[in-house]
């Protein structure tokens, strides 16, 4: 493509408020004026099916941070491929279909890139997109959303360098010296085979793209560069020496395994790490391999070994949560209850959030005959489950709560406030007056719950029971005055019910001095409503203001 005069050239070449683009001493010039966009100029009059791409361009970042490269299968102005060399010396391809961007390779460094100088190749074989930069392939991948359409010449902004003065009205600049488009069928065949045979692929550049591909979570396309590079290598040490032996780095070998695993090939994986513990069990890495070692023998449910393996190494195995919570299915498998239950409890300090953890720790008590230990958990897991709503949890966990908890009352309180959430007063009723018996025949007799009392006097009043519904509620305040909410709700039924006092208003300000501030104002007006519907409209005013006022 010549660019010397504007006439031979193909591009629509203009200027926006955003860039200009003009030519320039044969060459197409393209500027940005801002930092944090993107702007190309196309080929309005070419399209093209399969072919092969090449460009010499010039990027100049201008101290800033940016990238260009070409677009090609350009359909319209929202579905294209984008391939780009960043001044940083990374590169990447990205699809957009239909204005959905899709990141095909991302940022993968270019060896030997000066930040400047960028010649770029691209091959498309069908779905097949194949990429060169500076004469070194740096990637492959296949797509086939789209399958035609025009060129563009793109530059993109990231950072801006020092812009606004007269000397400089641009974030970035690029210059496109040279184009050519190839559509021949033969020639892009001869590229694909040139550029696809791995005599012609730096083992590196492969190992690069694997480590993107496995950032990007293809662990398929990862593995298969990785074992691309072994190819390569082996292939080029042969060459060489008659006494070879293969050459795998334990950079390449953990992260081999690591995708194998994802992949669910763990014999595979296991040999990876197999070969990585030979000779690096003490190296910066060595951690990292032994808890892959720890998964794998878990997946292939190879207990007894992993049991071996981790008395083996356990002073320097990493011991996060995953660790012990592997541990503890290992024990379980082999039937050792109480070093599983102990793996567990250890996971449930690491996070004293999850319940799940507590439960299987119970269970494990149980079996190993350590009933009021698993009874403990059981009960710290309840109230957890309570606390974050998890209700199909502690449904799961009631029927074991009700055997080993028959004569505990804080058991029976939890399975009090489990009816409770699920509408099953009776019930409720039920557990809250035995909780009440087992607690006051302790001696010394525990500090109730005032939740317990809270609830009790709820479903009480909802059994038209108003006179025990307030006793309870006045136990709950008594337990907690500082808890609003109770303080609130004993007032309230109070007001509906009829029963008059002059202090009740107090009573209702002292409450929503203690109620979040996110429910205030709420709150507020439904005390003004309850007042004012008992004839006290002075304080009813004096909670609608309140409301407003929040």
């Amino acid at each position: 493509m010549d660019f010397a005069r504007t006439k031979k050239s193909p591009f629509d070449i203009k200027s926006e408020f955003s860039y200009n683009a003009y030519l320039s001493n044969g060459s197409l010039f393209l500027g940005l004026k801002k930092p944090n966009c993107i702007a190309w100029v196309e080929t309005p009059d070419h399209e093209y099916h399969d072919h092969v791409i090449e460009a010499r361009l010039r990027l100049d970042s201008l101290g800033g941070y940016a990238a260009a490269g070409v677009m090609f299968r350009i359909a319209d102005e929202s579905s294209y491929y984008l391939a780009l060399v960043s001044s940083k010396g990374y590169f990447r391809v990205d699809v957009v279909k239909d204005s959905s961007p899709r990141c095909l390779i991302a940022w993968t460094e270019v060896s030997g890139f000066d930040g400047t100088n960028i010649n770029l190749k691209i091959i498309t074989y069908g779905t097949y997109l194949t990429f060169v930069v500076n004469d070194n392939w740096v990637g492959e991948t296949s797509d086939d959303s789209i399958n035609s359409g025009q060129l563009g010449f793109v530059l993109a902004s990231y950072e801006g360098g020092e812009t606004g003065t007269p000397a400089n009205e641009y974030t970035c600049k690029a210059m496109l010296d040279f184009l050519s488009v190839d559509p021949q069928t033969k020639t892009i065949e001869n590229n694909y085979k040139k550029w696809n045979d791995d005599s012609n692929i730096n083992a590196e550049n492969r190992l690069r793209l694997a480590e993107t591909f496995a950032v990007m979570g293809d662990a398929s396309k990862a593995l298969n560069q990785i074992n691309k590079a072994w190819k390569r290598r082996d292939e080029t040490i042969s060459s060489v020496t008659h006494n070879y032996t293969e050459v795998r780095t334990r950079k390449e070998l953990l992260l081999a395994a690591r995708m194998s695993f994802q992949l669910e090939q763990y014999r595979e994986a296991e040999e990876f790490i197999d070969a990585f513990m030979e000779q690096w069990t003490d190296s910066v890495e060595g951690r990292e391999a032994l808890t892959e070692k720890i998964k794998i023998l878990n997946e292939l449910d190879k207990f007894e070994e992993l049991k071996e393996f981790t008395l083996k190494y356990y002073d320097i195995i990493n011991r996060d949560i995953g660790f012990y919570t592997l541990l503890a299915r290992c024990y379980w498998e082999m039937k050792e209850y109480e070093n599983s239950a102990g793996a567990w409890q250890k996971a449930f300090e690491m996070n004293k959030e999850n319940g799940v953890y507590a439960v299987n720790a119970a269970n494990a008590l149980e079996l190993a005959g350590k009933n009021a230990e698993a009874l403990e958990l059981f009960l710290e897991a309840g109230r957890l489950f309570l606390k974050h709503d998890n209700k199909g949890e502690l449904e799961a966990m009631m029927p074991k709560l009700a055997v080993l908890g028959k004569k505990n009352w804080e058991a029976r309180v939890l399975a009090g406030k489990w009816a409770f959430s699920i509408e099953d007063y009776d019930c409720c009723v039920q557990e809250f007056t035995d909780a009440n018996k087992l607690r006051c025949a302790i001696r010394p007799r525990p500090k109730a719950d005032p939740a317990h009392f809270y609830l009790w006097g709820l479903v009480l009043n909802l059994k038209g029971k108003n006179s025990e519904a307030l006793r309870m509620l006045e136990r709950a305040v008594k337990l907690a005055p500082d808890y609003g909410l109770f303080r609130f709700k004993l007032t309230e039924i109070k007001l509906i019910n009829g029963i008059s006092h002059p202090n009740l208003a107090e009573e209702l300000k002292l409450a929503l001095e203690h109620i979040d501030d996110d429910m205030k104002t709420d709150m507020a007006a439904h005390a003004g409503n309850l007042l004012f519907n008992a004839g006290d409209k002075k304080n009813a005013a004096w909670f609608f203001n309140k409301a407003e006022k929040q």
